[in-house]
């Protein structure tokens, strides 16, 4: 379904009037939005060398979470050794992800969880700021502007993002956790600083 609404945007528009458009706010993004959202039949299980540097990654970062505190607190050498190698390995994995990435950003790979992370950030600063003022009406105002540049910030942020390759899924998946817990705060920022 959004496949032919993105048909229809790149048949009469330019690349830049693509964005700017009211039908690409309209028609083009939310057709895509849904055809993301909605579950998809897959077929079969594979592995790849893809799942394979995920828990490469996995294992560099507990190794630095684990090297650094001990190296700080106690200077000891191993903490220095284990964190380093965490470091080094999470540095060589996001420069090996960088330099992986085949095609080019497009909608078809639209990172939705990075986009809902920016819409609720913007609401999420809104309704904090709305509490940090005891104003219900402040953090309804600055919640409707921070809703604005966050989905336009999340469109952007959901194509570019895809530069990073094939760390790219795990800061999607790692959004979508950090969209629940904004949903949290945003629900005890409400019920108790605003009332």
């Amino acid at each position: 379904m959004y496949q032919a609404a993105a048909n229809k945007i790149k048949e009469g528009l330019s690349p830049v009037a693509k964005f700017l458009s009211l039908n690409f706010h309209t028609r083009f993004f939310p057709a895509l939005l849904w055809g993301r959202l909605r579950p998809t039949e897959r077929t079969g299980t594979s592995f790849s060398s893809v799942v394979e540097l995920h828990v490469l990654f996995v294992i560099c970062f507990i190794l630095l979470v684990i090297g650094i505190p001990v190296a700080l607190s106690n200077k000891s050498v191993i903490g220095w050794v284990v964190g380093g190698i965490g470091a080094t390995g999470i540095f060589a994995l996001l420069i090996n992800s960088i330099l992986s990435r085949e095609a080019p950003p497009s909608y078809d790979n639209f990172l939705i969880g990075v986009f809902f992370f920016f819409v609720i950030l913007g609401l999420t600063a809104g309704i904090f700021a709305g509490s940090l003022e005891h104003s219900r009406s402040l953090g309804l105002l600055v919640g409707v502007a921070g809703l604005i540049a966050g989905y336009l910030l999340g469109i952007l942020a959901g194509l570019w993002l895809q530069y990073l390759g094939w760390l790219a899924s795990t800061v999607n998946v790692l959004a979508w956790f950090a969209v629940l817990g904004m949903f949290f705060v945003d629900l005890v920022l409400l019920s108790g600083a605003l009332f």
